[in-house]
């Protein structure tokens, strides 16, 4: 029935206010030492966020990741692989070239091994043992720890969190009443609070300045498509299973593209042949030129579709604003 998730959301309040003591007390006994933090024999980024999904931190790690290549370093990224099939320590990628497919690796990973060709790529539920693996395998200088902002095990010299501009304000609440992973104030933790996809339609400026009454350092970042087969004009079938589904919008507005159709699904979700029947079908029924969906969604489409011109990926990369980039830069130099 519509709406009826809404209507009865109240009845997750209860949930949500003993997940909040749990994080209060989980707070209170790393401030004591009571949990155990270890250290890495180098510098230590974390990237993260204190809602559900959809802030662009897959971009955001990669360019984490070019800016230290662009400054001499040699990172390595180590991420718990959510999704994946396996456990323990999987190497996705030795800064050669990726070695195991997205079920082994995880979809995120695997993107991040595609887009940065020499950075090594290790997956471990263990950050620290997964961190000790790229420093002694691959000789790295820096470990860039994906989505860790809450994984609190591994002491870390730069803390990085995301919040995502087009989040509605009423989301700002626990889980699972709202999509908070933690209280706004947990982001005191962070060095550095980034508002991202500041250039989308919508903004909540009261959720930001309740965060900046927190925030040691705020910078400001976007996202834009990289360059792709021109979209412009042409009819399109757009699909995909990420934290913010309709951020994907306007990074198919930016290029031009007329959206005949646009299918959600939920986050990581794992694409079979009978969903690209359907798709296909849709793309038919609309007259459309071509499907669309995003690289992480690209990566798990069932490998009979041959992953050929028929479906295109629509890659995007994080700009940052207000010289973001001379700050991030700083950030980073100030940890050797």
């Amino acid at each position: 029935m519509p709406g009826l998730t809404e209507r009865f959301r109240f009845l997750l309040f209860p949930l949500a206010l003993f997940y909040w003591g749990l994080t209060l007390w989980r707070e209170i006994f790393y401030r004591v030492g009571f949990f155990v933090t270890h250290r890495l024999p180098v510098p230590v980024v974390s990237v993260g966020n204190i809602t559900l999904g959809g802030t662009g931190k897959t971009p955001t790690v990669i360019s984490i990741a070019e800016t230290a290549l662009s400054m001499g370093k040699r990172p390595a990224i180590v991420s718990r692989g959510y999704g994946r099939t396996t456990t323990g320590t999987v190497i996705v990628s030795d800064g050669k070239g990726t070695l195991v497919p997205w079920e082994e690796a995880g979809d995120e990973p695997l993107l991040m091994a595609k887009r940065l060709p020499t950075v090594p790529v290790v997956v471990d539920e263990q950050r620290f043992r997964g961190g000790m693996v790229a420093v002694e395998q691959f000789g790295v200088d820096m470990i860039i720890l994906d989505d860790a902002f809450q994984h609190r095990a591994v002491e870390r010299n730069l803390d990085v969190v995301l919040i995502n501009s087009r989040e509605r304000a009423e989301n700002y609440r626990m889980l699972p009443y709202g999509r908070l992973r933690e209280p706004t104030w947990s982001v005191r933790r962070a060095d550095i609070v980034v508002l991202t996809k500041t250039d989308g339609e919508s903004t909540v400026p009261a959720v930001h300045r309740k965060i900046a009454r927190h925030a040691r350092k705020i910078m400001k970042s976007s996202l834009r498509p990289r360059e792709t087969e021109n979209l412009k004009g042409r009819k399109v079938v757009a699909f995909c299973g990420i934290g913010d589904p309709d951020s994907f919008r306007p990074t198919l507005r930016q290029l031009g593209a007329d959206i005949v159709a646009f299918q959600k699904f939920r986050d990581h979700h794992i694409y079979d042949e009978s969903d690209m029947n359907d798709l296909k079908k849709l793309l038919e029924k609309r007259n459309g030129d071509t499907l669309v969906t995003t690289e992480k969604d690209w990566v798990k489409l069932p490998r009979s579709e041959g992953k050929d011109d028929s479906i295109l990926a629509v890659p995007v990369e994080t700009v940052w604003l207000d010289e973001g980039e001379v700050l991030l830069r700083e950030a980073l130099r100030a940890l050797f």
